[in-house]
């Protein structure tokens, strides 16, 4: 035959992007159809068992196959016909610890690059894929036991990802377990987890749940479930329920419902524990879980109808209040508070919500209310020993502390303690300077007071620290904005202060104290 003259071809490939004109399909998918029909061509030698040079034993069954494929597909078999074993050189090599049916799915994907995943032998598969090393079936495993994720399975699907280390699932499981935590504890499967594995999820700052009474009744059933068994992790389990963020209602129910004679006694000692501040059971302190529910509560205030620039209206004070949901981000109407109050102290101890002081029309009030979430209903507790209004109240180390205010016309200095065990106010000491519309709060053991206003300064900005138990005040860095009726809280380790009042001006400015560094400038209203 003759030689043919060189082609004539461009200097420059076309892209591959350009589709050409004379041909119906891509170079790329012309070398895929190739490969998938050599795979299938090499799937049919093995089913006419022709050229097969090795012979697979599971159980009654042989399965003749290719050991160049098996040796190519699966790290198992590279190890067992290249490495030094014995099987290297043998014709039948038998194996153990997978079924028939298993492999002939192994040996399909092996041959195709295609396995078919079911309910029914997906859990073989991972297993087999696992002994074998062939990443790509138990990929495929885990996005179909992802997408299979449901409450009744969620805990039996983690177990199993984390018992075959397939991180991917057990990441997807734990998400899905913390997101659907409220159904989840309503299924069997959570209560036959052994005791550590119960306790990382008590642990877990993401369960999305409403109330932490959801945490304490699964850990109680929990230990109810196998109480024979279980009765010496009571302490351990509870202590992992942030118990502080529960009413003592809810507890003290909890007890009398309480069928065991001995679990009664040990919740009973941990109700002890708590009531008389010892924290030698449980913690005293919690904070809610980063993905709990929230109630934003909105309680009392005042309101004036602006009829005219000349007729200002009548001011109306509000005994009602509203509920905020942070899931469903919807309000909701509360029981009213049983007086109506005017710029009181509020604060949450113990479960509770406490209404104290305030004003009511020219009247300074001393009574105190409580408000029970659990039973939604409002409780007289005892009065201050000092009237006030526009002081500051926190809570702190199971005590609710009342610092200055109005008594009249005239600012006092007095600190005031409420024990809720014996239902009393005490006098405990006393501010550095009469100060009334200031911020307080506490954070580890200590209370830090922010702004106010004194007789001698109508706009304060410094920052105070008390010591409870010493009873001395320390002066720290001072806000970069004096200002008084301001809104604070204690989040991640700052003190928030928030708008307030400077100067007959309303701010919009809000700045945060580190209680590790100092001021900086968080936001600003629009």
């Amino acid at each position: 035959m003759a030689p043919s003259k060189p082609l004539k071809l461009k200097n420059e490939i076309p892209s591959n992007n350009k589709k050409n004109k004379f041909l119906s399909i891509e170079s790329d998918d012309i070398s895929y159809s190739f490969a998938a029909r050599l795979l299938g061509n090499l799937n049919l030698l093995r089913r006419d068992k022709l050229f097969c040079d090795i012979d697979i034993k599971i159980g009654n069954e042989v399965f003749s196959v290719h050991k160049a494929i098996l040796t190519a597909s699966s790290p198992y078999f590279h190890a067992m016909f290249t490495g030094g074993l014995c099987e290297k050189d043998q014709n039948c090599v038998e194996l153990h610890g997978v079924f028939p049916k298993t492999f002939e799915f192994i040996l399909e994907f092996m041959y195709t690059g295609t396995v078919v995943v079911d309910k029914n032998n997906v859990e073989d598969l991972v297993i087999a894929a696992d002994m074998f090393e062939i990443i790509e079936i138990i990929t495929k495993c885990s996005y179909f036991l992802i997408d299979q994720l449901h409450e009744t399975n969620a805990i039996g699907i983690y177990l199993f990802a984390r018992d075959h280390n397939i991180l991917e699932l057990k990441v997807s499981a734990i998400r899905y377990i913390e997101e659907h935590f409220p159904k989840v504890i309503k299924e069997e499967e959570i209560y036959e987890l052994e005791k550590d594995t119960f306790i990382n999820f008590l642990c877990s700052e993401y369960l999305k749940i409403d109330s932490e009474c959801e945490m304490f009744e699964a850990a109680i059933k929990w230990i109810k479930h196998d109480i024979a068994n279980r009765k010496p992790y009571v302490f351990d389990i509870l202590k992992k329920v942030r118990l502080p963020l529960i009413s003592f209602t809810f507890l003290e129910r909890a007890i009398n419902e309480c069928p065991d004679s001995s679990l009664k006694v040990a919740l009973k000692s941990v109700y002890s524990d708590m009531i008389n501040q010892k924290g030698c059971l449980v913690p005293l302190n919690a904070k809610p879980r980063k993905c709990a529910k929230k109630d934003i509560y909105v309680i009392g205030g005042s309101k004036r109808e602006l009829h005219s620039v000349w007729d200002r209206g009548l001011e109306m004070h509000y005994v009602s209040i509203e509920k905020f949901n942070t899931f469903t981000r919807k309000w909701a109407k509360v029981p009213d508070m049983r007086v109506n109050r005017l710029v009181p102290g509020v604060a949450s101890l113990n479960g509770y919500i406490y209404v104290v002081g305030g004003e009511e029309g020219s009247n300074i009030l001393s009574s105190c209310e409580r408000y029970d979430p659990e039973t939604k209903t409002w409780t007289q507790v005892a009065s201050m020993v000092i009237p006030r209004c526009e002081f500051g109240l926190c809570a702190l180390d199971g005590y609710l502390y009342a610092m200055g205010g109005w008594v009249g016309r005239d600012i006092i200095d007095s600190i005031e303690r409420y024990d809720p065990r014996v239902d009393k106010w005490e006098v405990v000491g006393s501010l550095s300077e009469s100060r009334f519309s200031m911020g307080l709060v506490s954070y580890e053991g200590l209370i830090y007071m922010v702004g106010g206003s004194s007789l001698t300064q109508r706009n304060m900005q410094d920052l105070m620290r008390y010591n409870p138990v010493s009873g001395k005040w320390q002066k720290l860095p001072s806000m970069s904005i004096a200002r008084f009726q301001m809104g604070v809280a204690v989040l991640d380790d700052y003190l928030y202060v928030v708008g307030g009042t400077c100067r007959q001006q309303v701010l919009s400015s809000v700045e945060r104290y580190s209680f590790k560094k100092l001021y900086s400038v968080a936001a600003t209203f629009e």
